[in-house]
């Protein structure tokens, strides 16, 4: 009986040895076929199906040396009979290879909102590349379930490339995804009109430009001198990282928020001046190097009682003061020296035959400038406080059942908006970098795309929208949690 038994539990062990064989052989394999990949050409749009759980992969050779906007675009579909008139779109995934196969970016669709008529889901990615170099332009659905159109095109991509973030059916604006100019001095306008030219999603005319996206500017050699529109309020984290030449930065007075390490590695920027009284400065967003250390002979020129008076003191950053109480413009003449002014420069009033200059390049003291120069106070208007957003906190980070992939869990904050998830194979997240956002009824995310056997940070924040005092939407950000560590399968 004995010898029986044994030999039921051998037959069982071999029998799911074999079984788990099976299912490694069988299973979802995370492998692609690259010698698959079809030739695309620059600035044709193609038309792509793609059955549940597959994709299509493309193969790209940069006909010049320069960058190139990768692109894709869901597509539109009837969804319901008779007098239902609803319409939803797939929703893309797009990966981009280099010519060794390694995976440089991952992105999942733009958040959009399918009540929305001039909106849909679309992902773009932008590269560098060598005349006469292959890369490779995997696009798949969000949800491996689904099957689908989509269409992708490659194209030279333009200076400035916008994401359209909307606000509802007729109203939205942009975010500056990548400047990939050469510029020493630019100044950006308000208002942009993209068309089918720039980008495959073409949302509507006369778009406010708003906001400078994650990474924007990071690692441009070539600026120096940047100007931003009076009424631009938003620059993300990292958007300007490791600009060495980047001397002066002239922001708007209606600044809102300076991202986490938004000017971090600005080596050849030794002061900024912020007018506005009331805006948000995320931790290192400046006067730190891109290591995180902080820079002795960098200063703040700001307002007394701001929050960037604030930042300077609980940094150690040198600061000087060049405000006290604003006063109000009034409409005297100008010849009566108020300094009053429009547009987003400030002027040095001390010579009017001379080219006006932004106060960035003046030399300030706290004896001899008026105060009046300044707009008024966010506190002197129908001010609107910004939601206060608590820290995310990281439940846990697992693997999952399939390769390449790592599911985020985290404790839902009541009354947000969403969540910004960050990831990348080192803490600062300068390699293998991803972002996702999630929306505020979820509380665990899957990222895909991610290296195999490799050791991942991640961190998370929450954020709530809110609208500003001229009616524009803005997004008030909570703090990053803690980063955790995890390897992938």
């Amino acid at each position: 009986m004995k010898k029986f038994i044994s030999v039921f539990i051998v037959i069982c062990m071999l029998f799911t040895t074999i079984f788990s064989s099976s299912i490694a052989v069988f299973g979802a394999n995370n492998d692609i076929d690259f010698e698959t990949a079809e030739p695309i050409n620059s600035n044709i749009v193609y038309e792509e199906s793609v059955e549940s759980g597959g994709y299509v992969l493309s193969s790209f050779t940069a006909p010049e040396d320069g960058y190139y906007l990768f692109e894709v675009l869901g597509d539109k579909h009837k969804v319901g009979e008779f007098f239902i008139k609803q319409y939803k779109y797939d929703e893309p995934v797009a990966t981009l290879y280099d010519s060794e196969k390694n995976e440089l970016q991952y992105v999942e669709f733009d958040a959009y909102d399918p009540s929305i008529v001039n909106n849909a889901p679309y992902a773009k990615m932008v590269q560098k590349m060598k005349k006469g170099e292959v890369y490779y332009f995997k696009t798949n659905l969000l949800n491996p379930e689904k099957s689908g159109t989509y269409f992708i095109r490659v194209m030279k991509a333009p200076d400035l490339v916008f994401t359209f973030l909307s606000e509802d059916e007729f109203i939205g604006y942009y975010e500056l995804y990548r400047y990939t100019g050469s510029l020493k001095e630019l100044t950006l306008n308000n208002y942009y009109t993209i068309d089918k030219a720039d980008s495959l999603y073409n949302p509507m005319d006369d778009v406010v430009f708003n906001s400078i996206g994650l990474g924007a500017f990071e690692g441009n050699e070539f600026l120096e001198d940047i100007t931003l529109p009076y009424d631009f309020s938003f620059i993300s984290s990292e958007a300007f990282l490791n600009c060495k030449s980047l001397k002066t930065v002239n922001l708007s007075r209606n600044i809102e928020i300076i991202g986490y390490r938004a000017f971090a590695g600005c080596e050849s920027l030794k002061s900024i001046t912020i007018q506005s009284y009331d805006v948000t400065l995320e931790p290192q967003c400046l006067g730190y190097d891109e290591n995180g250390d902080k820079y002795s002979d960098f200063k703040i020129i700001c307002n007394e009682d701001s929050t960037a008076e604030e930042y300077a003191k609980a940094n150690g950053i040198d600061y000087t003061i060049i405000g006290r109480e604003p006063i109000p413009p009034d409409n005297t003449d100008s010849s009566d020296n108020t300094g009053s002014t429009s547009g987003s420069d400030i002027t040095d009033s001390s010579n009017s035959n001379v080219d006006k200059k932004p106060v960035q390049n003046a030399t300030i003291s706290n004896q001899n400038t008026s105060a009046s120069i300044y707009s008024v106070s966010p506190s002197k208007i129908n001010k609107v406080v910004k939601p206060k957003v608590k820290e995310a906190k990281i439940k846990k980070v697992t693997k999952t059942s399939k390769k390449r992939q790592l599911k985020v869990k985290w404790k839902k904050i009541s009354g947000v908006s969403g969540y910004e998830i960050k990831c990348g194979l080192n803490r600062k997240m300068k390699k293998g970098k991803k972002v996702v956002y999630v929306k505020a009824n979820r509380n665990s995310k899957i990222i895909k795309g991610l290296k195999s056997k490799k050791t991942y940070y991640i961190k998370l924040r929450a954020y709530k929208t809110y609208k500003s005092e001229n009616g524009e939407i803005r997004k008030s950000y909570g703090e990053w949690s803690k980063i955790i560590k995890k390897k992938t399968g």
